[in-house]
């Protein structure tokens, strides 16, 4: 019960503060969010914002296809198939596929599937996009896979797209050297104090 109020109590201040920033901006914003955001309410609360979601999903989820045509018979499906990432079985052909070789990463293969979604939000498709880092330049390691998702109205190539994302953690790091630089890290009060002042 506490995970799930800590994580609305996140989404919520991630939904107002995108649209407090959107606000202000000329051009149509790229939101980066980390695996913890990936999630069907994000998308649900965020549908009618002003900006485009390129986020980071965990390997372990599972996402559903677009669902067939209605028959006329019965109740029109809302799911189609099941993509489970962490299945190479469960998953069919990409719509498109892109090798390239980094200055920095090394051989990257990127991977692309579109019209996907949430089993909690099936109104709002999404753009499935595998990153494998097949070899660095040094030699050949084992990474694991680097799962995004885009929601958006027009997404970027898919091999300036991925490199987008890379930035969320040029942010992170200046966001915690600045709160050190500020000492925002140094007080941690968990119970009011009475301060007494000499006479």
């Amino acid at each position: 019960m506490n995970v799930l109020r800590v994580g609305t109590t996140r989404l919520v201040l991630a939904l107002n503060n995108g649209q407090r920033v959107c606000q202000y901006l000329q051009n149509r914003p790229i939101a980066l969010f980390d695996s913890e955001y990936g999630c069907a309410p994000l998308i649900e609360a965020t549908a009618a914002s002003a900006d485009d979601k390129l986020m980071r999903i965990r390997s372990n989820r599972c996402l559903w296809s677009a669902p067939p045509a209605y028959s006329g018979r019965g109740r029109p499906k809302i799911h189609g198939q099941q993509f489970r990432l962490n299945e190479p079985q469960s998953w069919w052909k990409p719509e498109q596929t892109l090798e390239s070789i980094e200055p920095k990463q090394g051989k990257i293969r990127l991977k692309k599937w579109d019209y996907l979604h949430f089993r909690g939000s099936p109104k709002h498709p999404m753009t499935l996009i595998l990153v494998e880092r097949l070899e660095t330049v040094t030699g050949r390691l084992n990474h694991q896979p680097l799962w995004l998702v885009w929601v958006g109205i027009q997404m970027p190539s898919l091999a300036e797209i991925w490199q987008q994302y890379l930035r969320r953690f040029a942010l992170e790091h200046w966001y915690r050297l600045v709160k050190q630089t500020l000492h925002w890290t140094v007080p941690k009060l968990s119970t009011k104090r009475t301060v007494r002042t000499m006479e």
